[in-house]
């Protein structure tokens, strides 16, 4: 799974690793967004899946609910699957072990999730 964030977000979810290692380049309509926002004065997670602009919404989050991240990203999708009556599978096998951090590539899928927030 490829996860696109903004430049907060990477920030948000960096460990000290190269948080960039083994992403594409390219985008694709598999991939999912990740923006950060700010409600209350609480960050907020906003994930967007780029082929279906399904999206979901992690509230309050700190930077070690999120370390690993795909230990907190997988879970909220799978739930929020599950909440839609969808299967866990609808978007192939989320593996929380196999999500590769890479920098954006649509703009209009961040434009969406822009518009979602509002």
């Amino acid at each position: 799974m490829i996860l696109r964030c903004t430049v907060k977000v990477l920030q948000l979810v960096s460990d000290g690793r190269s948080p960039l290692a083994g992403a594409t380049a390219a985008g694709s309509d598999n991939d999912w967004y990740a923006n950060l926002l700010w409600f209350d004065r609480r960050k907020c997670l906003l994930i967007t899946h780029a082929g279906t602009l399904f999206s979901v919404f992690g509230a309050d989050v700190r930077k070690a609910d999120v370390l690993p991240v795909g230990r907190f990203v997988v879970p909220l999708i799978e739930r929020e699957l599950r909440s839609e009556g969808l299967p866990s599978t609808a978007f192939g096998m989320l593996d929380p072990d196999d999500v590769h951090l890479a920098k954006a590539a649509n703009r209009t899928v961040f434009g969406c999730m822009n518009d979602m927030a509002i």
